[in-house]
């Protein structure tokens, strides 16, 4: 891409750049301002062009077989838009964007999926990586820059903050993934339904 492409795409996605900036959110608010929140695993990543009012855009589509929908409508699979990625020779990248690979397994809090930059709630805030221990097959969670998460407060703190993996020392101190879903149920009420998939 050319300086000058590069020029103008950031000149016409500037306001939307922006936006990416974030406050971290609280668990309760994490909960509350999803509109869907499903553990899934990635079954396709691709790329195409669009157009926007701020011009010709790339956008991310991110694919999940849904395993479990703690919040929102069931459905066996899910489709995310990500602002940004690579077709052929151009590239639109924004700082701080999740990127994601065919097999990981997740759990999401989505929210206003299509209509914003990235539908995740605050950015790598809204997404959880589901780790399996290879010795032992315990099913653990971490945050998006692959720290153990063992208390959903820690939920708030920045993601490039060393003080959560200076506190977490192993995997053994991470939540369990049937422990972080136990508390986002919770979290939602007693009265909230949960499907399951067989």
């Amino acid at each position: 891409m050319s300086a000058l492409a590069v020029a103008v795409v950031c000149l016409l996605f500037a306001p939307l750049v922006r936006a990416m900036s974030v406050v971290p959110p609280t668990f309760a608010e994490l909960v509350a301002e999803a509109t869907a929140v499903v553990r899934g695993e990635v079954t396709g990543v691709r790329t195409e062009e669009f157009d926007s009012p701020q011009g010709r855009g790339i956008r991310t589509l991110v694919t999940f077989r849904v395993e479990r929908t703690l919040k929102g409508a069931s459905a066996d699979t899910l489709t995310l838009t990500f602002l940004g990625g690579t077709v052929g020779k151009r590239s639109l990248r924004i700082a701080g964007m999740p990127s994601f690979t065919a097999g990981q397994r997740e759990i999401v809090f989505v929210a206003r999926n299509g209509e914003v930059l990235c539908p995740l709630i605050g950015a790598g805030h809204g997404r959880y990586h589901v780790v399996t221990e290879p010795a032992t097959q315990r099913e653990y969670v971490t945050r998006d820059n692959l720290v153990p998460l063992s208390s959903t407060d820690q939920i708030s703190l920045p993601l490039e903050s060393t003080a959560v993996a200076a506190r977490v020392t192993s995997a053994a101190d991470a939540l369990t993934l049937s422990a972080f879903e136990a508390q986002i149920v919770d979290a939602l009420g007693r009265g909230e339904s949960v499907q399951q998939k067989p």
